[in-house]
């Protein structure tokens, strides 16, 4: 099949939202399809500057094939038109200069999909909101999947979302909380619809169910000393299950891991808070911060910063710790949730974000919590109770091989494509 993915910004570097969603499923479906991105010269939203060049380009074996925007946005225009038209009843019109302040326009873009859009089999569309989305889908509606990635939003009860969501032949979904706003606001039931989500994939090692194994058989030795060479059996390799990570960082002790960008507006701030009472109680956890620092995080003795990892090092170091932290509120692909479930690292959640509770309920491989005081209570027991640990370590392990390994999630994206097909 020919696929052509759209969305507003597209690179190696864009770990979060719908673009990264993207991103995952096109590397992923390119190994059996014949997949195109169409997608703007920005990188970064606050601005839409074009800072790519134009014209097509290879990224990690996908083509990408990048317009410019013609507009850059201006944040605080934007912001008071936003509080503007939401505080009084809006028109159609101004609905949709909306939709273009917020951005990215890129004519270009539309333009080629006006001429090409019947030589792919589907177009599929990444973000509901922005301007390549909604000028984009109304080429060919009846030829389009569109992976909207709402959340909670006060411009969700703009009528014109009804009408782009409705017009899309096909929906993806990575979360069920989408599902629930997308009825509850926006009275959406009709139309094809597949929970497809983003998929997991543990190399062999990690496939193995989860060892509980004693840190302090690798503390004595030397620091400096080369990770053990792989072993031919499945017993022996047991015993080395996060180890070259934990001699890497110097880590000794039992471990909490966060992964993903570290920034005040995703939970960081909270979870660091939370954890410092924590750690008053009990000293010897270490906190490691596994992402991008893009805020000051205090100087304290439980915290390490393992900084930006590949993939491999990533699954490993969820190999290493005890428990897996997610303090994010409105991360709808909770991939650091199901890549800790994928390795049998039990889950301490926040219970505002529905995508992650979700998980933890359906798959058992975790806890989540409201407060404070459910963040000290949910971690103590998970560290004094191994068990419950290792119970639930396997649940989730067991949850992402029967519903988020690649080979599902793509199967699930299949049948969209085959019902847009079969129209």
């Amino acid at each position: 099949m020919k696929l052509a993915f759209v969305t507003p910004r597209y690179g190696g570097e864009i770990a979060i939202g719908a673009e990264h969603a993207c991103r995952l499923l096109a590397e992923q479906l390119s190994e059996r399809h014949d997949v195109e991105v169409f997608t703007t010269c920005a990188r970064d939203p606050r601005t839409w500057k074009n800072e790519y060049g134009e014209g097509a380009d290879r990224v990690r074996g996908v083509l990408v094939r990048r317009f410019s925007v013609n507009q850059p946005h201006d944040a605080a225009g934007f912001q008071h038109f936003s509080e503007r038209i939401l505080a009084a009843p809006r028109s159609r019109a101004e609905e949709m200069e909306w939709v273009r302040r917020l951005g990215p326009t890129a004519p270009g873009l539309v333009e080629h999909l006006k001429r090409q859009h019947r030589s792919y089999d589907a177009l599929v569309f990444f973000s509901l909101f922005h301007a390549t989305t909604v000028q984009g889908l109304a080429v060919a509606p009846e030829r389009s999947i569109l992976f909207p990635y709402v959340r909670l939003n006060p411009v969700l009860r703009f009528a014109l979302w009804t009408d782009v969501v409705s017009s899309a032949r096909a929906r993806g979904l990575v979360s069920n909380a989408e599902r629930k706003l997308i009825r509850a606001f926006l009275r959406v039931t009709s139309g094809h619809e597949e929970l497809v989500g983003v998929g997991v994939e543990p190399s062999q090692r990690q496939a193995y169910p989860r060892h509980q194994q004693d840190p302090a058989d690798d503390a004595v030795g030397d620091d400096d000393a080369a990770p053990p060479e792989a072993s031919e059996t499945p017993e022996d390799d047991f015993t080395d299950r996060g180890i070259p990570f934990r001699r890497r960082h110097r880590l000794y002790g039992p471990i909490a891991l966060y992964s993903g960008r570290v920034e005040s507006d995703n939970g960081c701030e909270e979870m660091l808070e939370y954890f410092d009472s924590y750690a008053a109680a009990d000293g010897a956890m270490s906190l490691v911060l596994m992402g991008a620092k893009m805020m000051r995080v205090p100087e304290e003795p439980y915290l390490r910063h393992a900084g930006m990892l590949p993939d491999r090092e990533r699954m490993i170091a969820y190999e290493a710790a005890d428990v897996t932290l997610a303090p994010g509120s409105d991360d709808l692909l909770a991939q650091s949730v199901l890549e800790s479930f994928a390795v049998g690292t039990p889950v301490l959640a926040s219970a505002r974000n529905d995508a992650a509770v979700e998980h933890c309920r359906r798959g058992t491989g975790g806890l989540y919590y409201a407060n404070r005081e459910e963040f000290v209570e949910g971690l103590r027991l998970l560290m004094t109770r191994p068990k419950l640990r290792e119970q639930l370590g396997e649940s989730g392990r067991q949850y992402v091989r029967q519903y988020y390994t690649w080979d599902a999630v793509l199967g699930r994206f299949d049948r969209l494509v085959t019902a847009v097909k079969g129209r």
